[in-house]
């Protein structure tokens, strides 16, 4: 039988709250970066814009696990003399299972497209990457594959964090510091999640230092818009 792990009680519809936010973050870089690349016609800004749109999609499947189909059926059960009829509470899973999956698959999609941008890969490295992908979203059923699934997004997000790192060591652009930064802490982020069966308050831990992670990721979007409106005006 599978086994869910739940954020706390009391936390219920804060992390709904927490992805949307992550959400608006995301799209709205997307699309900024989709109007940049019609601008210029340069193609990383539109695998820019769609690493950010999967990973967008990713938090809205996400939400989606958070809802649960209830079917109301009227049951009869016998005791004695009496006969009671009541209702019971059935809980479909089937909403959380295909957005669990779907989550899963578009966020490692876009943390990969992501990385892919700046890093060129050969066509082993695609395949290996590929195949790892798959297995974390495959075996959605799967304990393990929980920790495959936030492991593999630590591994992606720390290697765009060094890649961002690396670069701000050349250009020391705000910007390019602040995109370090914040992915390196939606990395953290995922360590959190990986230890949630301890206790469900490391979701909540895990929860708030990815919401402080996409904040940062959305001041350096400002920044680099700033930055490219004073260049226009130079």
């Amino acid at each position: 039988m599978v086994q869910f792990v739940f954020s706390p009680k009391w936390f219920w519809g804060k992390d709904i709250f927490i992805d949307a936010i992550g959400v608006f973050v995301l799209v709205l870089i997307a699309v900024f970066s989709t109007r940049y690349y019609k601008l210029n016609r340069n193609k990383n800004y539109l695998y820019l814009a769609l690493s950010f749109y999967l990973i967008s999609f990713s938090y809205l499947a996400k939400i989606l696990t958070n809802f649960t189909v209830y079917n109301k059926v009227l049951e009869t059960a016998t005791i004695g003399l009496f006969t009671i009829t009541y209702q019971k509470i059935r809980v479909s899973e089937i909403l959380f299972f295909i957005g669990f999956f779907l989550y899963r698959l578009f966020a490692l999609s876009g943390f990969y497209a992501l990385y892919s941008v700046h890093e060129k890969q050969s066509k082993l490295n695609i395949f290996l990457m590929l195949y790892f992908m798959a297995i974390a979203t495959y075996f959605s059923l799967s304990p393990f594959s929980y920790y495959v699934f936030y492991f593999a997004s630590f591994i992606l997000l720390s290697s765009i964090t060094m890649h961002y790192y690396r670069r701000y060591k050349r250009n020391k652009h705000q910007a390019t510091k602040f995109l370090a930064v914040s992915f390196g802490i939606i990395a953290i982020s995922q360590i959190f999640f990986m230890f949630v069966n301890f206790t469900k308050h490391f979701y909540v831990v895990g929860e708030i230092i990815q919401l402080i992670g996409y904040i940062i990721l959305l001041v350096a979007f400002v920044t680099v818009l700033k930055y490219g409106r004073e260049k226009n005006k130079g």
